[in-house]
């Protein structure tokens, strides 16, 4: 086994360190979570907001495509209307009386009469397109615009579990490389105490407890940026999760690499550009611009409706006040007025009607509205045809970066491996050569340097194999089975 994977397990045994994050009381009301790769990817997808993102937009597309068909359904409406006057007048004649029209009265020479009328109406009106050119357009933009939206969710949950995944590998990283630091610290504290030790006796000079010295705190500075780069690639998996900023988390899987990439770069290449979401709703959007440009010309294109409408309708005619002063003829003369009468009186009836209208529109000229639309609609149009051109060469050299980082990566590993290997030897030959006065200090430090280098080398290798293969699943859509063999490459 790698020196780097020893060291890996024999760390992972220990217990955690608290988050410095974290608050003491905090980190006691909530325990730390230990998760592996897979249980991290579930608690995910699970907990994802950029998931519930793309849901609630399938949501809104869906509700759009509603609104689309609800458009061109009949409609039905029930209306009324009321209204009520009331004239008062001594001419004996009203012109125009609200619902009703014209009234006249014989109110003689000094009359007055007062005229109150009530009209209630109470009806359906139905109305609905007939012929309407744009119907067919707007519903298949809808239509597109929901097979995009659920096409960008199956692409937002690719997205997702490789930000987990690539998350969950950062920080293996930076758990990894702090006991390369811890170990590269035990030496050269072991150093620094020989060369002290060398120096007392007279047979070392004061330059190589200097060295040793200026070794140490070089590896406590490296040690310190690990740790902290731990804590920072935990909190950035524990964004990814949607946890709460109080929880903790931990890695229950040390750095190891994943099974080898099975696919050549064709056949990567291939899947990849056949089986998208991308790619499927970059043509789901270009066919709703498409559908758009229709709709667009539709607008200078005839429109035919119709309107029914049917009601009952009452009315409440009331004479509270009717005063007239008849007059009496003699012999063809007129005569002396008689005593002023008063009398009053009321009439009220109903009645229905029904009609139908038929309506027709032809625009004949808007100014250039419609072929300014059309316009629009077609370069947006071709911008689609031009982003799913762009998209397949993007996935193309994503696909080709990660096959060939992929590849890559296992002579890395195992170069880094024998490297470290050998630098493991080197240190403790160079450390018995100085203690027997045989070779400078510089000789050791080149060595326990070159040793830490190997070391730290390994571990990013195994990181850029794992963050590979994670890179090409997602731009090819498979997945590594659960609880796969960690492969030898």
């Amino acid at each position: 086994m790698p020196l780097l994977l020893q060291s890996a397990a024999a760390f992972a045994e220990q217990p955690p360190e608290p988050l410095a994050s974290v608050p003491p009381a905090a980190a006691a009301a909530q325990p730390r979570l230990s998760l592996s790769l897979q249980q991290a990817i579930a608690l995910g997808l699970g907990r994802s907001l950029a998931l519930r993102s793309s849901s609630l937009a399938l949501d809104e597309s869906r509700a759009l495509q509603g609104l689309a068909r609800a458009r061109f359904m009949p409609k039905l409406d029930l209306v009324g209307l009321g209204t009520y006057a009331q004239v008062g007048t001594d001419v004996g004649f009203i012109s125009n009386l609200p619902t009703i029209g014209d009234l006249s009265f014989d109110l003689g020479g000094d009359g007055y009469a007062v005229v109150q009328n009530t009209f209630v109406n109470v009806g359906l009106a139905l109305t609905m397109p007939l012929i309407d050119f744009g119907r067919g357009p707007l519903q298949q933009a809808a239509r597109a615009g929901v097979q995009a939206a659920e096409a960008e969710q199956k692409e937002q949950q690719r997205r997702t579990r490789f930000a987990i995944q690539s998350a969950y590998l950062n920080a293996q990283l930076a758990e990894a490389l702090i006991p390369v630091w811890e170990s590269a610290l035990q030496v050269s504290t072991r150093l620094l105490s020989d060369a002290r030790a060398i120096r007392r006796e007279g047979l070392a000079a004061r330059i190589d407890t200097l060295q040793a010295e200026a070794l140490v705190e070089t590896d406590r500075q490296g040690l310190a940026e690990a740790r902290s780069q731990r804590e920072v690639a935990l909190s950035a998996l524990a964004r990814n999760l949607n946890l709460p900023a109080e929880q903790s988390i931990s890695l229950s899987e040390p750095l190891r690499p994943l099974p080898a990439w099975p696919l050549s770069l064709s056949a990567s290449l291939a899947q990849a550009l056949a089986d998208r979401p991308a790619l499927e709703a970059l043509e789901q959007q270009r066919r709703a611009e498409q559908a758009r440009v229709q709709v667009a010309r539709a607008g200078a294109l005839p429109q035919v409706g119709v309107l029914l409408g049917a009601g009952i309708n009452g009315d409440w005619l009331n004479v509270p006040v009717l005063n007239n002063t008849p007059r009496v003829g003699v012999n063809g003369k007129q005569g002396p007025d008689l005593p002023t009468l008063s009398t009053s009186g009321n009439a009220s009836g109903s009645f229905y009607d029904w009609g139908a209208v038929i309506s027709l529109r032809q625009p004949l000229f808007d100014g250039g509205l419609t072929r300014q639309s059309v316009a629009l609609a077609r370069r947006r149009a071709e911008q689609g045809d031009v982003a799913l051109e762009l998209a397949r060469q993007t996935i193309t050299q994503q696909v080709e970066t990660f096959h060939a980082t992929h590849q890559a990566s296992g002579p890395q590993m195992r170069a880094a491996a024998a490297a470290a290997a050998a630098g493991s030897e080197a240190v403790r030959d160079a450390l018995l050569r100085y203690r027997a006065g045989v070779a400078p200090i510089t000789e050791l430090l080149i060595a326990q340097r070159n040793l830490q280098a190997a070391r730290s080398a390994e571990a990013a290798a195994i990181h850029r194999w794992n963050i590979s293969r994670a890179g090409l699943e997602l731009e090819t859509g498979a997945e590594a089975a659960p609880g796969s063999a960690p492969s030898s490459p």
